[in-house]
C-alpha cells in the first residue's frame, strides 16, 4: 500500500510539473508572439517616421527653391509699380504688375502654409464652416475651371452651416490642392467630358466634403482606401510630384479627420472624401499640433 501511494505521489508530482511546463512553454510563445508583434510594429513606425522625414526634407528643400525666384519677381515687382507714374509704358501695365506683386505673395503664402505643416507648430484653431472654405477654394479656381470648360456641380455648399474646429487657411490650402488636383486629372479628357462634383454633407458626427471628377481615376496602390500621407507622392499626372495629395493628407490629420479614396460611381474617376468631427458633436480642444 505504501509503494503504491508513494507511486501515485510520483505519478501526480509529474503531471503536475508537465502541466507547469506546458503552462510555462504556451506563456512563452505568447510572450514571443508578442514580441514579434511589438517589433513589428516598431519597425512600422520608423519607416512612417524615416517617409515623413524624407518627404519634409523634400517639401523644404522645394520651398527654399521656389523662395529664391520669388523673392526677386517680388522685388522687380515693387520696383516697376513704384517707377509706372514715369513712364506711360509701365503705367499701361501696372495693372498686370500689380497682379504679378499679389499673386508672388499668395504663393509665399502658400509655402507658409506647407511649412506649417511639415513642422511641429501650434495652429491657430477656431470654429469654422467647411462650406464657406469649399466656396472659398472654388471662387479661387474660378477661372481655371472655367478655362478648362469644366462643368461644376455642388452640392450642400449654400445650404450646410456645419462648423468643424480648425484652422481655415490650412483647409482652403488643403480643399485647394484636392480641386487643383481633379482639375489636373481632367486635362486629357474632351472637353464634354470634363466634370467636378463638389459635396458637403452633415452626418450624425460628422461633416464630409466629397470631390469627385471625370478623369482616369486614382493609381491602384491607394484604391479602394487608405492613408494618403503615408504616400505622399502618388498622382495620376503624368508630370510633379503630387505634393498637392500630400498637403491634403496632412491637413486632415492634423484636424482628427479621416480620408476616404475610391472611384465615383456616378462620374467614373477618382473620388476623395474628407471628413471632420463636428464641432457640435466633440468637446472643445486645445489648438492642436501639426505632424
Amino acid at each position: 500500500m505504501a509503494t503504491e501511494a508513494a507511486l501515485a505521489i510520483s505519478v501526480a508530482v509529474a503531471v503536475c510539473s508537465l502541466l507547469w511546463a506546458l503552462a510555462l512553454l504556451i506563456r512563452l510563445r505568447q510572450q514571443q508572439r508578442e514580441l514579434r508583434r511589438s517589433r513589428q510594429a516598431l519597425d512600422l513606425q520608423q519607416q512612417t517616421l524615416r517617409r515623413k522625414l524624407r518627404t519634409s526634407l523634400t517639401a523644404a528643400v522645394v520651398a527654399h527653391e521656389i523662395n529664391q525666384p520669388l523673392s526677386s519677381l517680388s522685388l522687380i515687382s515693387d520696383q516697376l509699380i513704384g517707377q509706372a507714374g514715369a513712364s506711360a509704358d509701365l503705367a499701361a501695365a501696372l495693372p498686370m504688375l500689380q497682379v504679378l506683386r499679389e499673386e508672388s505673395k499668395r504663393v509665399v503664402d502658400l509655402i507658409e502654409k506647407m511649412r506649417m505643416l511639415l513642422r511641429s507648430v501650434e495652429s491657430e484653431q477656431a470654429p469654422i464652416c467647411l462650406a464657406e472654405v469649399a466656396n472659398s477654394a472654388l471662387a479661387y479656381l474660378r477661372r481655371p475651371l472655367a478655362a478648362a470648360s469644366v462643368q461644376l456641380s455642388c452640392r450642400g455648399l449654400d445650404t450646410s452651416r456645419a462648423l468643424l474646429h480648425g484652422d481655415a487657411a490650412q483647409l482652403q490650402v488643403a480643399v485647394t490642392n484636392l480641386l487643383r488636383n481633379a482639375l489636373a486629372a481632367l486635362a486629357d479628357q474632351r472637353p464634354a467630358e470634363r466634370r467636378l462634383a463638389v459635396e458637403i454633407r452633415e452626418l450624425r458626427q460628422e461633416v464630409e466634403l466629397k470631390v469627385s471628377d471625370s478623369g482616369p481615376g486614382l493609381p491602384e496602390p491607394l484604391l479602394p482606401s487608405g492613408p494618403i500621407g503615408e504616400q505622399p507622392w502618388a498622382t495620376t499626372k503624368t508630370t510633379g510630384m503630387g505634393l498637392g495629395l500630400y498637403l491634403v493628407g496632412a491637413t486632415v490629420e492634423n484636424h482628427r479627420g479621416s480620408v476616404q479614396l475610391g472611384r465615383s460611381d456616378a462620374l467614373g474617376g477618382a473620388e476623395i472624401i474628407l471628413r471632420f468631427p463636428l464641432l457640435e458633436a466633440t468637446e472643445p480642444i486645445a489648438p492642436s499640433r501639426t505632424k
